[in-house]
């Protein structure tokens, strides 16, 4: 049996129609916002002003990306499970585990042999190889982190070094504390 609401198009009273200016392009709670939307977005480009300058990391472009989007996920969605410090932290921790491990396992002569013919072959499946192995450890730890995977793909594609690794913690923990700190003063953007 058809509901009623169903057969005549009149929109159901419990489901709100989206409105404000051009709601259909522009997000419908933003004129109400504003001001939580300018807060959170130049609190996001801050930090990663900070982050960059000190880490001075632009070569990397891989890692910094996953960063970002680090930044993007603790400041547009401030209160998802991912924007925890424990999800943030934890998960460019195992992508950086997993993206340490497997980069330097490309550095074994064993892999010498094949640099000449078919390398690009060999870092592409190793950078795949990383991001599958780091998300199946990031749910088996409870630490999902989506932008973490550019992690393990950076550590991958660019090859270890400490300061890499330094610079990706580091960031995690900084805007992890920004988080913490700010949690009260920001919402939910999507």
């Amino acid at each position: 049996m058809k509901n009623l609401w169903d057969s005549i198009h009149i929109p159901h009273p419990n489901i709100s129609a989206p409105h404000g200016v051009l709601p259909h392009i522009l997000d419908q709670y933003m004129h109400s916002r504003w001001g939580h939307y300018t807060f959170q977005c130049a609190l996001a480009a801050l930090c990663l002003v900070v982050i960059l300058i000190v880490g001075d990391t632009l070569l990397q472009m891989a890692i910094v990306v996953g960063v970002a989007a680090s930044a993007f996920t603790i400041f547009v969605v401030p209160n998802s499970v991912a924007a925890t410090p424990r999800r943030v932290i934890g998960g460019h921790l195992v992508a950086a585990i997993i993206g340490t491990i497997i980069s330097l396992t490309l550095d074994i002569e064993m892999f010498s042999i094949y640099e000449a013919t078919s390398s690009r072959y060999i870092l592409d499946v190793a950078a795949a190889l990383s991001v599958g192995i780091g998300i199946f450890f990031m749910v088996a730890t409870n630490t999902e982190h989506p932008p973490a995977a550019g992690t393990s793909l950076g550590l991958v594609i660019h090859g270890f070094d400490w300061t890499s690794i330094v610079f990706i913690l580091t960031s995690a923990i900084l805007l992890s504390l920004v988080r913490l700190i700010l949690k009260n003063k920001m919402i939910n953007l999507l």
